[in-house]
């Protein structure tokens, strides 16, 4: 059983955010102590603090003793056991930070830890502006404080400052708004400090207020195109990228028998500054693509744009389990990359039917890189985690599956397999959390410059303790 706070501390934690928002009940605990796998040594929380602003989650720091760890926790959608406790930690849930002011004029908006991503876009919208930094497919429920502390493929260039709540509960302000009385349109100004914090899992600071970079919404058009090959499709997709042509680029491509050439799906997205521009980025996309794949019909790219926020509780369509694990690479090294994904995944195929376990593999991009990322299904129980996402008729729907514990020891083997290919081939990631290798894969002097950062602002490692190695 996990040792409770005391009752004293208890009572100091409800005065600071409000008696409903602490919770110490055994299910509460639980549910929000898990993510989308489950793993070695987790533990349930002692205690859920929900502040609802940034003053609140100071006080809450530093009325907290030295020796209990605190973890900031937005959704809670992860797959790398970034916010999953293991021992007595007091879990902070964010998402009541989710006030939202947008500045028009100067292309910027000061958000809440706690707001999804289809929150703030549904009230950009109606200033005509989308962020620049690109959402995730998940931001019906992640929210924007959570992709800051975890990270996102491709990095976090749209991110304008911070305010962060370090260990001893100081209130520290990144970006132009250092300057007392500056409003936060620039993030560099000196060192980047907002850039320290980013991508931390919440080790070095907690995140309560992120400003984000806007821009105009834009025509947009879409194209898609099958290719046939691995090679086919990365030599398409990367030039398209590495000639600025797309504003977006994707392709997915599902399983495939051994020594079958897979099929790939590839997809683009441009963007124009009226509908002529748009349309020209299009005919230039079409003339590149012409002699190299063959033009299908685009209503994957435009239901996304349309609907960018679709998930079914992290589910495949029948209700099986989804983990993915992904790699951020450069153009040179994304076909090699796949091309050892396709071997592995074609040694373990026998083993992976035999267990009813299928997969995919995705690969996106918004800028320099690809991000490939290798997804498996299986039928297993699901989690309070994925019923506390899944409207009422998928829940029932997929209620009472029976838990199916070799098939889910065998997607983690494999997936450790696919990470580690793809660590071989140079990749990084996002959402490194307690899964993705970060501390020992840095040269020994940058491995050393985190650990004297991580001691400099949390001497006591009382923040999301293990996270990065750390």
């Amino acid at each position: 059983m996990m040792p409770l706070l005391p009752h004293a501390l208890l009572d100091t934690l409800r005065a600071i955010v409000g008696p409903q928002h602490v919770s110490t009940t055994a299910d509460d605990l639980a549910n929000a102590s898990i993510d989308l796998i489950d793993w070695p040594g987790q533990m349930p929380a002692a205690c859920i603090v929900r502040p609802a602003d940034r003053a609140q989650v100071a006080g809450v720091v530093r009325a907290l003793p030295q020796d209990v760890p605190v973890i900031p926790r937005g959704a809670g959608l992860s797959y790398s056991g970034g916010a999953v406790p293991h021992g007595p930690a007091v879990l902070l849930d964010l998402r009541r930070l989710d006030e939202i002011e947008i500045h028009p004029q100067d292309l910027v908006a000061r958000v809440g830890a706690g707001t999804t991503w289809e929150q703030l876009a549904r009230q950009l919208a109606e200033h005509g502006l989308r962020t620049v930094q690109h959402p995730p497919i998940s931001g019906v429920h992640t929210t924007v404080g959570g992709a800051a502390a975890q990270g996102m493929p491709g990095g976090l260039d749209g991110v304008a400052g911070l305010v962060v709540v370090l260990a001893n509960g100081a209130i520290l302000p990144a970006g132009a708004a250092a300057q007392p009385g500056s409003p936060p349109f620039q993030r560099y100004w000196g060192p980047d400090l907002t850039g320290l914090f980013l991508g931390d899992c919440g080790a070095l600071g907690i995140k309560t207020d992120i400003v984000l970079r806007l821009a105009p919404l834009r025509p947009v058009r879409f194209a898609s195109f099958a290719c046939d090959g691995d090679a086919a499709c990365v030599a398409l997709m990367t030039e398209l990228l590495r000639q600025g042509m797309v504003y977006r680029a994707f392709a997915n491509s599902s399983s495939r028998q051994p020594g079958q050439e897979p099929a790939w799906q590839l997809h683009a997205v441009v963007e124009g500054v009226n509908d002529a521009a748009a349309e020209a980025a299009l005919d230039a996309v079409r003339a590149l693509c012409r002699n190299r794949a063959r033009e299908i019909d685009a209503t994957i790219p435009g239901k996304l744009h349309a609907k960018p926020f679709s998930v079914r509780g992290f589910l495949g369509i029948e209700g099986q389990r989804w983990l993915p694990v992904h790699g951020v690479l450069p153009f040179s090294a994304t076909l090699a990359c796949v091309r050892q994904l396709r071997t592995l995944l074609d040694a373990r195929q026998r083993s992976l039917a035999d267990n009813g376990i299928f997969h995919t593999l995705a690969l996106s991009s918004v800028g320099p890189y690809v991000t490939v990322e290798p997804m498996l299904y299986w039928h297993d129980a699901l989690t309070s985690l994925h019923e506390e996402y899944l409207n009422e008729t998928n829940r029932a729907r997929f209620a009472g599956r029976m838990d199916n514990q070799a098939a889910r020891t065998l997607v983690k083997t494999v997936r450790e397999e696919l990470r580690d290919a793809m660590d071989a081939h140079g990749a990084v990631h996002a959402q490194i959390g307690r899964y993705f290798s970060y501390l020992d894969r840095l040269a020994p002097e940058s491995a050393d410059m985190m650990r004297q950062v991580k001691l400099l602002l949390d001497p006591e490692r009382r923040l999301n303790p293990g996270v990065l190695g750390l």
